[in-house]
């Protein structure tokens, strides 16, 4: 399999004009192409914008609803991951990521975990997913792909990365929160600590794609980034401006970084399995 070339973007959106986000993702991925990028990646809810509130029942689209069209056509050429917000055919509106590939289209995954404390309120407006499932990818080969919140709670990384996926993505609109006298924001750090971890302990990539501009009263921070199978940083976007930047995916390096420690491969799922089961089943004395 040759070296895929992905290309992080770290933009801005326009909050709840699918049609306006769609044009600009369009202009983006089409760039791609000319450029022989293999696959392409956008934040969390990049066509629709985040704080999308009673608006997400209105503007909420199935897999397969025509106006996705433009991006499976698109796919033929490039693989690309985007968010937007999914109504399934039980008709649940969900927080969702999308993969379009070779013509076809998949949601990919439901964000399970839906903040709702301080200014989040995602419950609200959001069903949870109940189902975390690693990908096949033909230019990417198996990867997982989790949603923000996802990330505060390794359960989400640890079952895709045990379900083989060797590239994990994390697609974020995460706003700034800062507490008086800090320098670099703390949530900057946290988010950095969160994707070093666990590209080391799970000998994986993980791909970190945050938005930036405003929105409401929310700031967003950027500061994309990739770290590497050893979970050193491979690359990084900045603060709070927007751009992208490309990482060559080599799996052979997922091969190394397994055979030097074997940690991963050392962890014991029915250990794990079994002493779950307990807790779940534990009663109160």
């Amino acid at each position: 399999m040759q070296k895929p070339r992905l290309r992080i973007v770290q933009s801005d959106c326009v909050l709840a004009n699918f049609e306006a986000n769609l044009a600009r993702h369009m202009s983006l991925i089409e760039e791609a192409v000319k450029e022989n990028i293999s696959a392409i990646a956008f934040p969390e809810l990049s066509l629709t914008g985040y704080n999308v509130q009673d608006a997400a029942q209105d503007i909420a689209l199935h897999i397969d609803d025509k106006a996705f069209d433009p991006l499976r056509e698109l796919s033929r050429d490039i693989t690309i991951i985007c968010g937007g917000i999914e109504l399934s055919d039980e008709y649940g509106v969900y927080n969702s990521a999308f993969l379009f590939e070779d013509g076809l289209a998949r949601s990919a995954h439901r964000k399970i975990y839906l903040p709702t404390y301080g200014m989040f309120e995602e419950m609200r407006y959001f069903s949870p997913g109940q189902k975390v499932e690693a990908l096949s990818s033909k230019r990417l080969s198996k990867i997982g792909i989790a949603i923000c919140e996802d990330m505060w709670h390794v359960s989400v990384p640890y079952l895709l990365a045990h379900q083989g996926a060797k590239l994990l993505f994390v697609l974020m609109s995460s706003p700034l929160r800062l507490a008086p006298g800090q320098t670099k924001p703390a949530i900057v750090q946290q988010w950095q600590q969160i994707i070093s971890t666990y590209s080391f302990l799970f000998s994986s990539y993980v791909a970190c794609v945050n938005r930036i501009g405003n929105e409401d009263s929310f700031t967003y921070w950027g500061n994309s980034s990739v770290s590497g199978p050893d979970g050193a940083p491979l690359a990084s976007a900045p603060l709070f401006k927007p751009g992208s930047f490309d990482v060559t995916i080599d799996l052979d390096a997922v091969k190394q970084a397994r055979m030097h420690s074997s940690h991963f491969l050392d962890e014991d799922l029915r250990l794990f399995a079994a002493e779950l089961r307990d807790i779940m089943t534990c009663r109160p004395e």
